[in-house]
């Protein structure tokens, strides 16, 4: 596949709800494999006389959906302001969005990775990513931190999620939403748009719902879904303190719950009628429409996700910001976007990265109802195990050949130990 060709599968594929990160990940292991070669063989045509400092994110685009997208990119060019870093990148949707033009990557550089929750969780199901990373780099690996944003970085690969807490991103503030503004042409049709929401009353609520992925991704520490039932029950009990409300909906399943609002005569960003640049018809941009009106709405409530989370951070409009919670007797709870974690994860005292089975069970009968909870246990979760151990055996094949294969096999039926013990018999 030529790099055209892997640019424009890149954003065309791009959505909220496209796949689970797993999967994801599973999908684009060759790519980076065959990028890493493809960059190693570029080495040998290298300006020797180049001397300025580079900071790259080759996994931008591919490791995470757009809000966590957004949250890799603005770190990236944060962290490569302070150490005076030129930046590359792969293609991804932000280049289309917002107009950034970076470089492409031409070198292979030593992998940074966030140690923030959210990255830890994926290297934790996955331990075998890190040295595969190592590898296809020929470098060992650093762990990197919020206090990168004040220091900067430069002559490295940065991996992870990087959605850090917003008190940590405040000082950057301004140039955060500069980084995010939509292109001329397709803010046109977006203000026009915005133009006939605003023509409909003169308070706009927006809601946005997260279902897919978190559906069928219960293990996870930040997966909650909650019952439109909820969302309804908020909203009456703020709708007539507002003047002249509108409720704008959004969601990934919005034909599944729309119904649910009818007392709200909600409205979609389907019903806007909003028209995109000719260049941009085919890259299904309706996530980025739903995107930018929640980031003008004067009340946003969110899902626990960061793809409204960020829409939060860069709306300058709203005076009250709500998002569910783990505490199911108060539900929702008020937030500032500048001063929080982007996601929260289940566990009051201890934030856990995953759900027990008990966790699962409790928090899938609670918001969603046995049927649902049945699926959880008895379809998504072993799915979801199957893959990890299925992903875990192609990059430790990759690692170390039929040896690597072994010894994942062996951690995954808990024998680790016993191989450890073994080997070193043999060998000494």
């Amino acid at each position: 596949m030529s790099n055209h060709d892997h640019s424009s599968e890149t954003i065309a594929n791009t959505n909220y709800n496209f796949q689970s990160d797993i999967e994801r990940i599973f999908r684009i292991l060759d790519g980076f494999k065959q990028e890493a070669e493809d960059t190693k063989s570029c080495l040998v045509n290298e300006d020797a006389g180049d001397v300025q400092p580079v900071l790259t994110m080759s996994s931008i685009g591919q490791f995470g959906r757009f809000g966590n997208q957004l949250f890799q990119y603005a770190s990236l060019k944060i962290c490569a302001e302070k150490s005076g870093a030129k930046v590359e990148c792969p293609a991804w949707i932000g280049q289309t969005i917002f107009g950034h033009n970076d470089a492409p990557i031409s070198k292979r550089l030593p992998p940074a990775i966030d140690r923030g929750n959210l990255t830890k969780m994926i290297f934790k199901v996955i331990p075998e990513l890190i040295p595969y990373l190592e590898k296809l780099a020929n470098s060992k690996s650093s762990m990197v931190g919020s206090e990168v944003l004040e220091i900067g970085l430069a002559n490295l690969d940065l991996w992870g999620i990087f959605n850090f807490h917003t008190r940590c991103l405040k000082p950057h503030q301004q140039y955060f939403r500069s980084l995010f503004q939509p292109v001329i042409d397709l803010k046109a049709p977006l203000e026009d748009g915005l133009k006939s929401l605003r023509s409909k009353g003169k308070t706009i609520v927006g809601i946005h719902i997260r279902r897919g992925d978190f559906i069928k991704e219960p293990r996870a520490g930040f997966t909650l879904v909650f019952p439109t039932k909820w969302y309804c029950e908020w909203l009456e009990g703020i709708w007539k303190e507002l003047e002249d409300p509108v409720l704008l909906l959004c969601s990934d399943d919005l034909d599944s719950i729309i119904h649910d609002f009818d007392k709200f005569s909600p409205v979609t960003t389907g019903d806007l009628k909003i028209r995109l640049p000719e260049r941009m018809k085919e890259l299904d941009l309706d996530f980025y429409i739903d995107f930018f009106m929640l980031s003008q709405c004067d009340v946003v409530c969110t899902s626990n996700s960061t793809f409204s989370f960020v829409a939060c951070m860069l709306n300058d409009r709203a005076k009250m910001f709500v998002r569910p919670h783990w505490d199911f007797s108060t539900k929702f709870k008020a937030f500032d976007p500048w001063d929080s974690e982007p996601v929260l994860l289940i566990g009051n005292k201890q934030q856990k990265l995953h759900k027990s089975l008990a966790d699962i069970m409790y928090v899938t009968y609670s918001t969603q109802g046995i049927l649902v909870m049945l699926k959880s246990i008895f379809i998504y979760l072993p799915k979801i195990l199957i893959r990890g151990w299925a992903i875990r055996v192609y990059l430790s094949y990759q690692i170390q050949s039929i040896i690597g294969v072994v010894k994942t096999l062996l951690s995954i039926l808990s024998w680790r130990s016993a191989w450890k013990g073994l080997y070193q018999r043999i060998y000494g």
